[in-house]
């Protein structure tokens, strides 16, 4: 199992300008993988895409990648200005901003 914690950022640089693909997920499917994409906010999501994960390498042996989407709410380290590269706007109507979008999202 290859799991990937998509958290939105490549260190300080937003994801959809490390790379230009939905994710990580088409990576998986390039090289002829199963490719499970779940919400990594919902444990129970999480937990079923592993199982089933598990269960296509125990039944087939072949390999499977996993990317959990979920977003980092904190900086990167403590010397990071995570206000340099956070989206100023939220993702829906209703927040203030990004991180607050997703910290009600958060378990």
């Amino acid at each position: 199992i290859f799991f990937c914690r998509n958290n939105g950022y490549a260190i300080s640089t937003n994801a959809s300008e490390q790379y230009s693909s939905d994710g990580v997920a088409p990576r998986g499917f390039a090289y002829g993988m199963p490719t499970i994409r779940v919400d990594g906010n919902d444990l129970l999501a999480v937990y079923a895409a592993t199982a089933a994960a598990r269960a296509i390498g125990a039944e087939q042996g072949r390999p499977t990648l996993v990317e959990a989407m979920t977003y980092r709410v904190g900086a990167h380290s403590t010397s990071d200005d995570d206000s340099k590269y956070r989206e100023p706007s939220a993702p829906e109507e209703g927040w203030d901003d990004e991180r607050s979008y997703w910290e009600a999202r958060s378990p």
